[in-house]
């Protein structure tokens, strides 16, 4: 029996040992799982670029609403261009006008003797990162110089951006203002780096006022210009990520016309689709020449902005649902064209395109004339008799000596 024990006792020791040496020579490995994170998928953002005039800032977002709710799981977003710290002078804002008073500086004895003398404003495309200093250069006819000022930067109240002007001093009332009308120039530059900014020039015209008195006139500057160039964009009061952004359609008038007897029609492949007689907004935006209040007629301008309830930029998820029977810019790319009416006859035409996005397309004069907002130069027709104006102004006088490469009004 002890031998019996003794032998099981031995088996029993050699077993455990292969267990051991078989158990260090196969090793069951169990495979790491690997977890893959989702993709966080970043919106690609354009910085803002003035340079093309239709500013080409653009945000696309991906959105998690309902696709049949929204008819597109996408949406792509327009946001409110931001200036940096490169000072653009903004062409479109530049205005000289001509400051009348009731004397002459060299002949004080003298009652009803109207002279002036030049003043400018203009807007400037700059966040403010530091004080610009630019100094204005005004040349007689023959140019030759005749006086020169450091102008002033302020902040507006109703526009986000620095304002340039001149300075409102009585230096130039007393020892600058002339009696003569004519063509006279100005040059611009920056004080800091020397740069020209601007050169132009600007006719000035005299009225009379009262044949008894031939020294009391009326000088002003002839801005009839202005009244074949528009511009289609959005109104200083666009904001990022507006719901209900409309395109705006802007066009220059002379004299006092009847805001309630306007219309703007909207028309697209030959078909009219929107008229403010159904929903709009009409609004003047701008006054020039607001001191000819004696012949608003003559030398009086306004720019005027046409828009429609109903034709939206697609820049949010819920247009489409709250305006059901809204004509969408991102549906209907193409050329549109504009028609307005004053009193029932047609007094303007104009056309834009807008591009596969829904946005307004930039044209051949987008990069002649940077702008913000958006914002194009078109060729607008005059038609009728509504204005009173020079219909060769525009070919040498437009921006102040400074018209558009190509430009030509039907």
């Amino acid at each position: 029996m002890k031998t019996k024990s003794f032998m099981t006792l031995a088996l029993f020791i050699v077993f455990a040992c292969l267990c051991q040496t078989a158990s260090a020579q196969f090793q069951i490995k169990i495979p790491k799982l690997k977890i893959k994170k989702p993709k966080t998928e970043q919106p690609k953002t354009e910085q803002p670029n003035t340079d093309g005039g239709n500013s080409s800032t653009q945000s696309d977002s991906k959105q998690s609403e309902n696709p049949k709710a929204q008819g597109q799981s996408r949406t792509e977003y327009l946001a409110k261009p931001e200036p940096n710290n490169i000072p653009k002078l903004l062409l479109e804002t530049l205005e000289i006008k001509a400051r009348n008073e009731e004397r002459y500086w060299k002949a004080p004895s003298q009652n009803d003797n109207t002279s002036w003398f030049p003043q400018i404003t203009f807007d400037v495309f700059y966040d403010f990162s530091s004080k610009l200093r630019y100094t204005a250069e005004w040349l007689n006819p023959d140019g030759s110089l005749w006086f020169s000022e450091p102008l002033d930067m302020f902040k507006s109240t109703s526009v986000s951006l620095p304002t340039v002007r001149s300075p409102n001093s009585s230096e130039q009332l007393n020892s600058k203002a002339v009696v003569a009308a004519g063509t006279y120039g100005l040059k611009i530059t920056n004080s800091k780096t020397n740069e020209v900014v601007f050169q132009g020039k600007f006719k000035v015209n005299k009225l009379p006022l009262d044949p008894k008195l031939k020294n009391k006139v009326l000088f002003y500057v002839d801005n009839d210009w202005h009244l074949p160039i528009g511009y289609v964009g959005f109104n200083e009061n666009f904001t990022d990520y507006e719901v209900r952004t409309r395109p705006t359609v802007f066009f220059w008038f002379k004299g006092v016309p009847d805001s309630d007897q306007f219309e703007a029609q909207l028309h697209y492949n030959n078909q009219q689709i929107a008229s403010t007689d159904k929903a709009g907004r009409i609004n003047k935006y701008q006054d020039r020449g607001e001191h000819c209040f004696l012949a608003r007629e003559t030398c009086a301008h306004g720019l005027w902005g046409f828009e429609w309830e109903n034709f939206l930029l697609d820049n949010s998820p819920s247009a489409r649902i709250n305006n059901p029977n809204a004509h969408f810019t991102k549906d209907k790319p193409g050329e549109y064209t504009v028609k307005i009416f004053h009193k029932g006859v047609q007094v303007r035409e104009t056309k834009f395109t807008v591009d596969a996005k829904g946005w307004i397309a930039p044209n051949a004069f987008s990069k002649q004339i940077p702008m913000t907002n958006y914002k194009i130069a078109v060729p607008v027709k005059i038609i009728g008799n509504l204005d009173k104006w020079n219909p060769a102004a525009w070919k040498t006088d437009a921006f102040y000596g400074n018209p558009l490469t190509g430009f030509n009004v039907p």
